[in-house]
């Protein structure tokens, strides 16, 4: 399968995300043949492969784009039968057969398993059995509760939880059945174990607002439902903030605004400029490089609108060594995304590629340099401060370097430079403000003068000697005659 796949199909893949999703499932295909004639995998089986959960960005919205771009280009085959799962075939003749046979079998829906379904019916089990009725009747209020808390982060056992302290008193007979609603003050009394995102923006309010979700409220005129909220915050992860809200703006022209809409329109857009902007930049091997590098960075590929802003920053800025050094100074400050380095391209920072101090000394020297000299530290001067703070790491050295060109009216790097590559400075390691002598050179200490020490010979000594008492003999004879 993946044989055929690489033979075939490989050559026209052009987006990352639908490359990792066929190749994991040819591969699951292939190891199910050998125990089943006509084998299929699902979302879920893929999820659980890790070139999947762990390769995709988003892979819980990604996965099922993925798999449209499989199924629309061939590599894989789908059937569905009623609301189950969406099963994938290899396109080969016995997925073919198994598709035909899937579509021409007349199975009755099974009931939807989703998971506020499955709470509901838990729920209401329990409902009935603290409140001593035969049948709880949930209504489409309750529906959205449930919906709200699972979204909130609660889980089943808190959600129980919070469902027998509510009702574990006895309800009077006179009393009608208490329900999911009077749970809510119960549960929501508590946070939840793992918040998520919308409990902590929308409930707690510990985290701003997005601005696409404000951008929802003020054209609803009310904050946006969790189902809303979840799904706005899907097509933002996916296809950027910029593409979401000129979604909503077309959303909001339209007669009927359906937030449901949003995420199929996005795809759809992107799909088909993206197929055009890769298709029109096959001439250009520039762009196929930009794309590259932004798909290598980012994770996914650009959006049409994207690649369009790409192809026109490339006509004023066109080196390509200084496109790959921005995308790699956003990834390395953590800000992976495109604005942050369109900005960069269009008005380089003078201090982006400035390289960071290694040590105090050269940290020193860096804000001495901005202070005394300019507010702009080169990169080229920032390297080679780096460079003599190997050698030179005493930052009162540093400063009177800073103080003597100062003095002299030099205030610029070459002199400074000169000045801590003075033998000085180099042939002594400073210390606290004090020169440090090496062994054997003369130190002047407390205004004294020490002289180093010399060593004699044994005839230097006995010649010193001699000459000390001819000396003593005749200062002695001149005493004698009075001389």
């Amino acid at each position: 399968m993946i044989d055929d796949f690489i033979e075939c199909q490989l050559a026209h893949a052009d987006d990352l995300a639908e490359l990792k999703v066929s190749l994991a499932a040819l591969r699951l295909l292939e190891q199910k043949a050998q125990g089943v004639s006509v084998p299929f995998v699902t979302e879920r089986e893929l999820m659980a492969h890790p070139a999947v959960r762990d390769g995709l960005s988003f892979p819980a919205i990604t996965l099922g784009l993925a798999l449209q771009r499989a199924v629309a280009r061939g590599t894989l085959l789908a059937a569905q039968i009623g609301d189950e799962a969406p099963r994938y075939f290899a396109n080969d003749p016995a997925g073919r057969r198994a598709v035909d046979l899937l579509h021409q079998a007349l199975e009755i829906p099974s009931e939807p398993a989703s998971k506020i379904a499955a709470v509901m019916r838990t729920v209401a089990h329990e409902i009935e059995r603290l409140e001593q009725i035969e049948v709880f009747a949930s209504t489409q209020e309750d529906t959205l509760l449930v919906e709200e808390w699972l979204t909130c982060g609660y889980v089943l056992d808190e959600i129980m939880a919070a469902v027998q302290l509510t009702l574990r008193s006895p309800r009077a007979k006179h009393l009608p059945a208490r329900g999911i609603k009077d749970v809510t003050v119960t549960l929501m009394a508590s946070p939840p174990g793992e918040p998520s995102e919308y409990f902590e923006v929308m409930i707690a309010r510990t985290k701003r607002l997005p601005d696409e979700v404000i951008n929802l409220r003020e054209r609803l005129d009310r904050p946006p439902t969790p189902h809303e909220y979840v799904t706005l915050r899907n097509a933002t992860g996916l296809f950027g903030l910029r593409a979401t809200l000129e979604g909503l703006k077309r959303l909001a022209e339209s007669d009927t605004f359906r937030i449901d809409a949003l995420l199929p329109s996005l795809a759809e857009q992107e799909a088909s400029a993206l197929a055009l902007h890769i298709s029109g930049a096959q001439t250009g091997i520039h762009m196929r490089e930009l794309i590259a590098l932004y798909e290598s960075s980012f994770g996914l590929p650009p959006t049409g609108a994207i690649a369009s802003e790409m192809q026109t920053l490339w006509a004023e800025t066109s080196d390509m060594t200084l496109w790959h050094s921005i995308f790699e100074y956003a990834a390395r400050q953590n800000k992976r995304s495109w604005p942050y380095v369109r900005k960069l391209i269009l008005n380089p920072s003078h201090d982006v590629f400035t390289p960071a101090p290694i040590n105090e000394a050269a940290r020193f020297a860096f804000n001495e340099y901005k202070r005394r000299v300019d507010h702009r530290l080169d990169a080229s001067i920032a390297a080679d401060i780096n460079t003599v703070s190997q050698t030179v790491t005493d930052t009162v050295v540093w400063r009177n370097a800073f103080d003597k060109a100062a003095a002299a009216a030099a205030l610029n790097w070459n002199y400074i430079k000169k000045v801590l590559t003075s033998p000085a400075n180099t042939k002594s390691e400073r210390t606290n403000g004090r020169a440090k002598y090496a062994p054997g050179t003369p130190s002047k200490r407390s205004g004294n003068f020490r002289r180093p020490q010399v060593t004699y010979t044994e005839e230097q000594r006995q010649a010193a000697e001699e000459r000390a008492r001819q000396r003593n003999e005749q200062r002695a004879k001149q005493r004698a005659t009075g001389k």
